[in-house]
């Protein structure tokens, strides 16, 4: 089992409850796959992913920026994870913040793609996410093909790819 650090950098509380949930809800969806690694946020072992906002990436968009230096297994040595500053969702009330639960899945992609995923494909690695604003930001969620997120799902592409690297 290889750990690997989560470190959160300058992130405002919405990113930070955010990423620290994505990293709950990917370790046990690694668990129950038979994927061998555990995310850890604030934690000091292993390779990192440093996570902070970029404000190259605008609110609109529902998708962050990931650099990673990987072995020559594909196994991540390090990683730099760039979430836009905010995200916003249209809704009949007008424009607001988006919900912390489209904040996870963005996080929660951009870690799969430092973890080795490169392709996009389905479910949370998906290139093409559509918001659909709920009642209220709690009830957010992104629309990846027939798939509404959150909960958090890996794709059977995805989980393949990750046993094949974490393994």
């Amino acid at each position: 089992m290889t750990n690997v650090s989560v470190t959160l950098s300058g992130l405002d509380a919405d990113w930070a409850k955010a990423c620290r949930n994505a990293v709950t809800r990917l370790n046990f969806l690694f668990k129950q796959n038979g994927i061998a690694v555990v995310l850890s946020a604030g934690g000091s072992k292993g390779p990192t992913i440093t996570v902070s906002t970029d404000p190259g990436i605008k609110g609109d968009a529902v998708h962050g920026r990931t650099s990673a230096e990987s072995d020559g297994a594909n196994r991540l040595i390090q990683a730099k994870v760039g979430l836009p500053e905010k995200v916003t969702i249209n809704t009949p009330q007008g424009v607001r913040k988006a919900g912390t639960g489209i904040l996870e899945i963005i996080a929660a992609h951009e870690f799969v793609h430092a973890l080795g995923q490169v392709e996009h494909s389905s479910h949370l690695m998906a290139q093409t996410f559509y918001k659909e604003p709920g009642d209220n930001a709690a009830g957010d969620k992104l629309k990846a093909g027939g798939v509404k997120l959150p909960p958090l799902l890996l794709a059977p592409d995805t989980v393949d790819t990750l046993k094949g690297i974490w393994s």
